[in-house]
């Protein structure tokens, strides 16, 4: 999740999370990798949520809708994104003051599992949802996102997160905790 905010604590509260600590980016990457959420410090004015907790809701539209809606309600925009090759799924969605915006989820052979609102200028620019006239399949849909589709999106809507490994990351502390 993005968040467009200046602190780590205000969005750890919104998100509801238990058991909060301080953690720095090392700690915080290391320590949700079975489970919580990280919550980072704050990067070019937003605020990233990562971890295992918020994976495990990503097959829940409702629940991640009722998420970036109170998020952006709180904060002004939230953000969404969700990719796993293995698991074929990819989703992404925002939340504008009080609104959902755009949701949408892949999930392999269910196809397009989640559809709120229209398509974006972003998501037009990415030839998202435009079929691939090679595919000659009698497949129903004949486009689906991938991993940089994701990124993409969250680059143009937020922070790309695949591209933080390559700048110095702002110092600071944000904490983890349990969804």
């Amino acid at each position: 999740m993005a968040v467009r905010c200046g602190d780590p604590e205000p969005v750890a509260r919104a998100l509801g999370l238990r058991t909060v600590l301080p953690a720095n980016w090392a700690s915080g990457l290391t320590e949700v990798e079975s489970a919580g959420v990280f919550v980072t410090p704050v990067v070019d004015g937003w605020v990233l949520a990562v971890g295992r907790d918020l994976a495990r809701i990503a097959h829940e539209p409702a629940r991640i809708e009722a998420m970036l809606t109170l998020l952006g309600e709180t904060f002004g925009a939230a953000c969404w994104f969700a990719t796993d090759e293995q698991a074929e799924f990819h989703g992404w969605a925002r939340a504008e003051r009080r609104e959902l915006v755009r949701g949408y989820a892949f999930a392999g052979d269910d196809g397009h599992a989640w559809w709120h609102g229209d398509i974006t200028e972003h998501e037009h620019r990415l030839n998202c949802f435009v079929d691939d006239p090679r595919d000659q399949s009698d497949d129903e849909v004949k486009w689906w996102p991938d991993r940089r589709t994701v990124l993409a999106l969250a680059g143009a809507w937020s922070v790309d997160p695949s591209r933080l490994a390559d700048r110095d990351l702002p110092a600071g502390v944000g904490c983890v905790g349990r969804l």
